[in-house]
């Protein structure tokens, strides 16, 4: 009966820590189409940086300029995130996030209010901000008519 005892919290354990991976990539709408690590940003412009959609309808070479300026690292990387034109029928995004050893984002649509949050970092203990830009696509169905960033203006 010991050995049962300390083997069930063990158990309960291993099934949190592998759903909490699972539920990583979780029900979020659309599918992450890249993730690159930008590192430290010198003087970040938040203006430029905020999010925008890919493609003709959007302005990721504001954003790229911005990275250029923060002196980014993985410029190629974030070069050809932002350059990629998302599939007729879907809407391609673009964020830059501020955190901390993160391994992902994930897509949010709230209300009409689309925004991206970082996944994969949790109990870091971080002494400087890293940057990541995530790129998704979304069918344009799964997007309300009238939809905007988050925080915009």
């Amino acid at each position: 009966m010991r050995s049962l005892t300390r083997t069930l919290p063990a158990a309960a354990l291993a099934l949190l820590l592998c759903g909490c991976g699972f539920l990583d990539g979780g029900d979020s709408p659309g599918t992450r189409t890249g993730f690159v690590e930008l590192g430290p940003l010198q003087a970040p412009s938040r203006e430029n940086l905020r999010p925008t959609r890919l493609g003709p309808e959007g302005d990721a070479d504001r954003m790229y300029a911005a990275l250029e300026a923060a002196k980014a690292a993985n410029l190629p990387q974030a070069h050809e995130e932002l350059t990629a034109r998302p599939s007729e029928g879907e809407t391609g995004l673009a964020f830059v996030l501020p955190g901390c050893q993160n391994t992902g984002a994930r897509l949010e649509v709230d209300d009409g209010v689309v925004s991206a949050d970082l996944t994969g970092a949790e109990n870091v203990n971080c002494g400087q901000a890293e940057y990541f830009l995530a790129t998704f696509t979304i069918e344009q169905g799964e997007l309300p008519e009238d939809w905007t960033f988050e925080n915009s203006a």
